[in-house]
């Protein structure tokens, strides 16, 4: 009887206590708002609790008590969580939030569970909202993708930023960065990410799911494209010996990188290296990519230039796809 009278004692003087901690003056309803929280808290099927807190926030719209009912809420989410039911996680969180607008907890379900059900709309709203509450790179990471999955480039840059402020070595965002400011013409931010990617090749460790070969290949990719991005930030910028270096060097990484092909078809031929020219055009046409028409017309032109005709080039264009596994 004792320790029950002596824990009911801490108990009030705790939450009598509360109020003055948080800034807030007992309200004329406190006994009322404890009684309908202690009864929440007694609550064993889970759902009628949840019930509870809700009648609690839509009730009260502020209360001393609001710490300790966000707690027992927060709790709720766990059997949804672990059975992975998204979008029952994102109802849960969603109703808590109308009433409260900036819990923490609930505004990090929302953006786990529209992050696993791949709303990338909801994904930025409440990312973005946990981000300011609490910075991290998953939180930058996650935003940045759903930016991007919206073609929202602008918004990607920004939060692809913040996510490499985090993570220097995010490999990825670094490509992904280069090729959006690539993609809006900013070639000082191209190449500028385009280096920070390369450090970053250097220092990134292979997952252990993946093969030595899969990594080395996807590392490939990843240089091959970088040197490319820098080689064509000297193209624009006219500075023609730096962008042959770099997209040969990109070839070297990705020997199938199309662009860079057709790059050093018109710089060799700029520089009068036409057999170079002919083979670097040829080869981007036989990766039949992106820059297919171009390279075709230019090798059309070049090739006529020198010999008059084209009836040539049926065996330079199969020398090139036997080269580049095209056939």
């Amino acid at each position: 009887m004792r320790i029950v009278l002596l824990r009911f004692l801490i108990v009030i003087v705790s939450l009598n206590s509360i109020a003055p901690v948080l800034g807030l003056q007992q309200s004329a309803t406190y006994a009322e708002e404890y009684e309908l929280y202690e009864q929440a808290e007694a609550e064993t099927d889970i759902a009628d609790k949840r019930a509870l807190l809700i009648q609690f926030v839509e009730t009260y719209k502020e209360s001393a008590l609001d710490p300790n009912i966000s707690y027992l809420y927060k709790l709720s989410y766990e059997p949804v969580r672990e059975g992975r039911q998204w979008q029952q996680l994102a109802n849960l969180a969603e109703n808590f939030l109308r009433h409260r607008p900036d819990d923490s907890s609930a505004v990090q379900a929302a953006t786990e569970a529209y992050q696993n059900l791949g709303n990338s709309r909801k994904l930025v709203d409440f990312g973005s909202k946990l981000y300011a509450e609490s910075s991290n790179a998953n939180t930058a990471y996650f935003v940045a993708r759903a930016y991007q999955s919206l073609n929202d480039q602008a918004n990607f840059r920004k939060w692809g930023k913040l996510t490499v402020q985090h993570d220097p070595n995010n490999l990825p965002v670094l490509v992904d960065l280069s090729l959006s400011y690539w993609n809006a013409r900013d070639f000082p931010s191209t190449e500028l990410y385009a280096n920070k990617a390369l450090q970053a090749a250097d220092k990134t460790r292979k997952p252990e799911s993946q093969s030595e070969q899969d990594w080395t290949r996807q590392l490939n990719r990843a240089r091959g494209f970088c040197y490319r991005a820098i080689g064509e930030t000297a193209y624009v910028g006219k500075n023609t010996n730096k962008a042959q270096k770099n997209f040969e060097t990109s070839i070297q990484y990705d020997s199938h990188n199309d662009f860079a092909h057709y790059r050093l078809g018109l710089i060799y031929w700029g520089k009068r290296r036409t057999d170079e020219a002919i083979e670097s055009l040829a080869k981007a046409v036989a990766l039949n990519g992106g820059n297919v028409m171009k390279a075709k017309y230019e090798l059309d032109r070049l090739y006529v230039s020198l010999y008059g005709n084209t009836e040539g080039l049926r065996t330079v264009l199969h020398r090139a796809r036997v080269e580049m596994g095209a056939n």
